[in-house]
């Protein structure tokens, strides 16, 4: 019984001291078998990436390669007190941000730090502190350190903000990681090997994820065009007091006539100058009743051209030849089946002499009264039915008979007979549904014989892409 009683208290004994034990090692501190001092987590830290698609060795637009040249834009607050700031670590790795893990350098996944430089941080901000101009080392692989014995002058709550350039994001999509470490002893920053579980002694840390995605490619298609359109006013469809003006009873002033908004509105293929005689100039713009007593239809003709050509476009016309007329004139005003137009300086014969002489490409000159000529000229060049583009056509200077391609009465016309495509206007880049009026206009001499004249024109646009 004795025996049995000694055990008992001996055990009580021995259970009593373990539970002193347990309590008084609750009251040691902990003994840290590392070198690392942790210290606070940072602040608001942030890595911005400027591309965040995955690197690739291909090119875009003739640029740099996809996820490639990346800029790393870096930003923390600083958390702990401290008189300077002399190192910053960054480890990049693909399996943890937690300092002193063991960290998967970022390399393998194809990141690349290559040759990094640092630049002034883009953020702004009169709290920011930038530690560019800082020596920068480190592996050029997987981690950056930069330093200055100086140190910054960083107290809690600053803002550190710097650019880290050229970096070469990780080949695959996914999540990657970085580790930052502040140290207030620069040789303590560049003692760092690389060697994630053994960060050394620096003040706050923190860790940011990452991550590089695929891009989405949208592609469009925008065709060639080009919209050109030749007929008469009085063929438009919408009428109103914008657009294309004629230029009224001659010698009077403009009036506003029909509108066309694009080519769908424009048509018609006949114009009349009425009776032509030596008394007047007859134009088609006329719709007075003149001394002859017979008034034109008071309709010019109406270009429209529309084209997104980067080089513009240009607009032509050539008069159509007529067959079985040996002595020339062919192109001229003429009437159908007499072949006596031999020279243009005749005034009786069958054919209206052409302003600016029977030659290709003829300067423009002026119809006087009663001094038998024909030609035609530009007015009127309205580019409101388009809107995108203004004045982009340029009026050619042989048929810019009022000297803007205005409204203004003109003065000046030139006809090429020769069957020659002989340039009205053009542009350098781009048009939007622009119009210009097709006047044309005649006068008889006294010896001009009677009949029916006609000529026919043929129209053409070409464009540059």
């Amino acid at each position: 019984m004795k025996k049995l009683l000694a055990m008992k208290s001996l055990k009580r004994t021995s259970a009593i001291f373990q539970a002193a034990v347990i309590a008084l090692a609750a009251l040691l501190p902990a003994v840290l078998l590392s070198d690392t001092a942790y210290g606070d987590q940072l602040g608001a830290r942030y890595i911005d990436m400027s591309a965040s698609q995955a690197s690739e060795g291909s090119g875009r637009d003739g640029g740099d390669a996809f996820g490639q040249n990346v800029t790393y834009t870096v930003s923390f607050d600083v958390t702990s007190a401290h008189t300077n700031l002399e190192g910053i670590v960054i480890h990049f790795c693909t399996d943890s941000p937690i300092v002193g893990d063991a960290c998967t350098d970022a390399s393998t996944n194809g990141f690349d730090l290559a040759t990094p430089t640092l630049t002034a941080n883009t953020l702004g901000g009169a709290t920011d502190v930038d530690p560019s101009g800082w020596t920068v080392g480190g592996d050029n692989t997987d981690y950056i350190i930069i330093s200055d014995a100086t140190g910054l002058a960083a107290g809690v709550g600053d803002t550190v903000a710097f650019d880290i350039d050229g970096i070469t994001n990780p080949t695959s999509v996914g999540s990657f990681y970085a580790r930052i470490t502040t140290f207030t002893v620069d040789t303590n920053a560049t003692a760092y090997t690389g060697v994630a579980t053994s960060p050394g002694t620096f003040i706050d840390e923190g860790g940011i994820a990452l991550s590089v995605a695929n891009e989405l490619t949208v592609t469009a298609r925008v065709q060639e065009v080009l919209e050109f359109c030749v007929g008469t006013e009085d063929d438009s469809a919408d009428t109103g007091s914008g657009g294309l003006g004629n230029n009224g009873a001659q010698n009077g002033s403009p009036t506003n006539r029909e509108a066309s908004d694009d080519c769908s509105d424009v048509a018609g293929t006949a114009l009349s100058l009425g009776v032509v005689d030596s008394s007047s100039i007859q134009r088609t713009s006329d719709s007075d009743i003149g001394q002859s007593g017979v008034a034109g239809d008071g309709n010019d003709g109406v270009a429209m051209i529309r084209t997104n050509a980067s080089s513009g476009a240009v607009m032509y016309y050539k008069a159509e030849q007529a067959s079985g007329v040996p002595l020339g004139g062919e192109g001229a005003l003429r009437i159908a089946g007499v072949n006596d137009c031999d020279t243009d300086s005749e005034v009786d014969n069958a054919c209206f002499n052409s302003a600016g002489g029977d030659v290709a490409n003829p300067s423009q000159s002026t119809i006087t009264l009663g001094t038998e000529l024909f030609g035609v000229t530009l007015t009127n060049q309205d580019e409101s039915a388009g809107g995108n583009t203004t004045d982009a056509l340029s009026c050619n200077a042989e048929y810019n008979g009022a000297g803007s391609c205005d409204a203004t009465e003109p003065t000046e016309y030139a006809w090429d007979p020769t069957g020659a495509f002989d340039v009205l206007a053009s542009s350098s880049g781009p048009i939007d549904d622009e119009m210009v009026n097709l006047e044309f206009a005649a006068t008889a001499s006294p010896t001009t014989p009677t009949g029916l004249y006609t000529v026919t024109a043929n129209f053409v646009a070409t464009a540059t892409f």
